[in-house]
């Protein structure tokens, strides 16, 4: 079981900003919206699926029950105000929200509306575009889509997105680096005219008072074209994915993932077609080694493209809620190993210049993909405790 840990040491009264500074991804997908009542049956939520989950082989460590059988709703506020305090007692600086955004319509967003609207809610929060398509990728058929994103080049239409995203940039709990607000988007290289969204919404913060702005590239796989990398100050290495996908990870399988290289670039729509297909006629588990993937993660370039690239932690990762035949499951994992390793990551980060001592953590709570800090009914806390012990070791 787990060992055992002392009273939570008292976080050390350093400038904040000279420490290493966890950020958790943050999943909104547990509150029932209009369009998954359509999509997926009356009142879908996340939680349906992680519910369902069931073992695929001996010893599989499914379905995952959160503490006390904790099914939340993220439309209540006393579910936030329950997160942030957790989140604030055991060391993590701030959360990121994910953030659905489809040429003005929003997916998703309450949690994060009811975060602004509330003052008491005082954890330092930013967003992060999850910049994709939806689908039925969840039962194999990724052709068939949900919701399109269409990326129409239209300033209006940025403008829109940019009011939005104002009210979270200009709160002051919003998470900074050197004043700006931090805002991160995921595959960038597939909004049409990038560069000129970006510097409408750099000028427009100028102009609407705000220092400027903190863009941080999410990077999942090798960047399909790495010249986005222009329009960032940062990229974010998004865990355990960024690290699978690097061209130097040791790997049983390097011509295939060199064959997905030129795959990255194909429209999405024909992406999820040949994906699709793929699924329906060879369904499989895929097994990672935890240990091998976090070995990887600590030994990560600090830069890329010539900006910082802030390192990614993660939890643990098996998918099954979602995919069940065809999930990735990470072995291995457990509170004991997740401590080595992300002591060590805090430590490396510790050594790096001011503004760059930031980690991401994925995730806060994605219970569908395994990967989760919450309390669950088999290892309680303990996840938690090492991310809070870690983090205040930093100034002892």
């Amino acid at each position: 079981g787990p060992r055992p840990r002392g009273p939570a040491p008292s976080m050390p009264p350093h400038n904040p900003e000279d420490l290493v500074r966890l950020v958790a991804l943050y999943f909104p997908q547990f509150h029932a919206i209009p369009e998954n009542d359509a999509w997926w049956g009356e009142g879908f939520t996340d939680w349906v699926n992680v519910k369902k989950a069931r073992p695929q082989f001996r010893g599989h460590f499914q379905p995952r029950v959160p503490a006390g059988g904790r099914y939340y709703d993220q439309s209540k506020l006393e579910t936030l105000a329950w997160q942030i305090d957790l989140a604030k007692r055991h060391g993590v600086h701030a959360f990121c929200h994910y953030h659905y955004w489809f040429d003005g319509k929003q997916l998703l967003e309450t949690p994060t509306n009811l975060v602004m609207e509330n003052r008491d809610l005082d954890l330092p929060f930013c967003l992060a575009w999850a910049n994709e398509t939806w689908s039925r990728r969840w039962d194999g058929r990724d052709h068939h889509i949900l919701q399109q994103q269409r990326h129409t080049p239209d300033p209006e239409l940025w403008k829109r997105h940019f009011d939005y995203l104002y009210r979270a940039w200009s709160d002051d709990r919003s998470l900074r680096i050197d004043g700006k607000p931090v805002f991160l988007i995921y595959r960038a290289h597939l909004i049409v005219e990038l560069g000129r969204m970006i510097e409408c919404w750099r000028e427009w913060a100028r102009e609407r008072g705000l220092p400027g702005l903190y863009l941080v590239a999410m990077k999942q796989y090798e960047f399909p074209v790495p010249a986005v990398l222009q329009h960032f100050d940062a990229t974010m290495q998004f865990q355990p994915f960024e690290a699978l996908f690097s061209p130097d990870f040791p790997d049983d399988q390097p011509l295939a993932k060199k064959a997905l290289t030129p795959f990255r670039l194909l429209p999405e729509k024909i992406q999820d077609l040949l994906r699709a297909a793929r699924y329906q006629f060879f369904p499989r588990l895929t097994f990672y080694d935890y240990e091998k993937v976090w070995e990887h993660i600590v030994n990560l370039p600090e830069r890329e493209g010539g900006i910082p690239a802030f390192p990614g932690a993660f939890v643990d990762w098996d998918n099954t809620a979602r995919y069940v035949k065809r999930a990735r499951i990470f072995k291995g994992a457990s509170p004991e190993r997740f401590d080595y390793w992300f002591r060590r990551l805090v430590a490396a980060t510790a050594n790096r210049p001011h503004p760059e001592r930031l980690v991401s953590l994925n995730a806060w709570n994605e219970w569908a993909e395994g990967n989760y800090l919450e309390p669950d009914e088999r290892h309680g806390l303990a996840y938690l405790e090492a991310v809070r012990d870690a983090l205040a070791a930093q100034g002892a």
